[in-house]
């Protein structure tokens, strides 16, 4: 590859790309990060994100992903369209002629039922673009090892928020929610220790309840929710489907939507009113799965901390102090994208990026990720 760039005490210094696409399918997350040294030891610290709206594949990346038949053809072009729609978003994150060492994209789950799934995008816009090395297709290796290929992201989690003094749960508010524990220095191995599970639907319900009746995206800030008042009945109905899933001890996606409760009709209550119905059956359902972890704090991060009453209702009912990512210096929508960096730069220097104790893969967990690289083998050799 190109020269190493040195910082003055000799270590290496990566400029590397994150994009994420999340299952709420609202748009593009892409996070530039300036990382320092190798593997395990690696510092990572935010250098600027973007997010970028997915325009008119929003609504075919969701025909896809409600398993609507397509063709070759469709597929084939959709997942082009968004391999150039992630340089766009790439594009405005850089300056002109700016050097970027490795970038690394999700791309978009349409399907994830262990031990199939699939994260759609071609990258080779990508890589011919900015003539570097593109990293995807991060969690096929852990599938073919026997795991759920997810959670994917506790082993960056750890990186970015481990603390010596305080344990913490890092709690992705997406599509699905998903949890990482990360336990303070206390001896011994620490990626042992790390746990990392999906709980349950969480902006599939908020925003598909929001489609249905605010014929909009997703509830802005919450303030339908805020408006309205929760209905009881119904709240512990939702709550108690949530919480099915988040005692499976499974990876959730395709069929977990929740989709036939989102549909159906909702008695008498008005749009706000359901609105905070689930979002206080969200929230229960999250809270009481973090209560049980024992921590000494959360932190919340994902789109879905946007919606300021799933916040303010996930705070009041945790045991533990709660606090966005964004005041850890990370900001809460650039989470995940600024997880995909890690992960590949952890992928570049031969690092398994999944644990057993979280997918089920086999131990030792493999080394993960397809490559596509713009000059071909020899951007691989020493």
């Amino acid at each position: 590859m190109d020269d190493l760039d040195m910082s003055s005490t000799g270590t290496r210094r990566r400029l590397v790309i994150g994009a994420m696409t999340g299952t709420s399918m609202d748009g593009i997350d892409v996070a530039s990060a300036q990382i320092d040294g190798w593997g395990l030891g690696v510092q990572v610290q935010l250098v600027r994100h973007v997010s970028v709206g997915l325009g008119s594949l929003s609504a075919d990346l969701r025909r896809a992903a409600e398993q609507e038949p397509m063709s070759a053809q469709e597929f084939s072009r959709l997942a082009l369209d968004l391999g150039e729609l992630h340089a766009t978003a790439i594009a405005e994150l850089i300056e002109p002629g700016q050097m970027i060492d490795l970038i690394t994209v999700h791309g978009q789950t349409i399907v994830h039922q262990p031990p199939v799934s699939w994260q759609l995008i071609n990258p080779t816009p990508i890589a011919r673009r900015f003539a570097c090395p593109v990293m995807y297709d991060l969690r096929q290796a852990d599938l073919a090892a026997g795991g759920q290929g997810a959670p994917i992201t506790p082993l960056a989690d750890w990186i970015l928020f481990w603390h010596d003094e305080r344990s913490r749960v890092i709690v992705n508010l997406g599509g699905f929610c998903n949890v990482t524990v990360i336990p303070c220095a206390a001896g011994g191995d620490p990626l042992e220790d790390i746990e990392g599970f999906d709980v349950c639907a969480c902006n599939h319900v908020l925003d598909g309840v929001a489609r249905k009746v605010l014929d909009q995206p997703f509830d802005k800030d919450g303030r339908g929710a805020s408006a309205g008042k929760s209905d009881t009945a119904l709240s512990s109905q939702l709550q108690g489907l949530l919480s099915d899933q988040a005692s499976d001890g499974r990876s959730l996606g395709t069929g977990d939507e929740l989709s036939d409760w989102i549909t159906a009709p909702s008695a008498s209550l008005v749009p706000n009113d359901l609105l905070a119905t689930v979002v206080e059956a969200v929230a229960g359902c999250i809270a009481g799965r973090l209560n049980t972890a024992d921590a000494d704090e959360v932190v919340l991060a994902g789109g879905g901390v946007m919606n300021r009453a799933l916040v303010r209702r996930i705070r009041s009912m945790c045991d533990a102090p709660v606090r966005l990512s964004d005041e850890l210096r990370i900001a809460a929508v650039a989470r995940e994208a600024l997880a995909m960096a890690v992960l590949g730069v952890l992928c570049a220097d031969g690092i398994p990026i999944t644990l057993p104790q979280v997918t089920g893969c086999t131990d030792p967990a493999p080394v993960a990720g397809t490559w596509c690289l713009p000059h071909g083998l020899a951007w691989a050799r020493p």
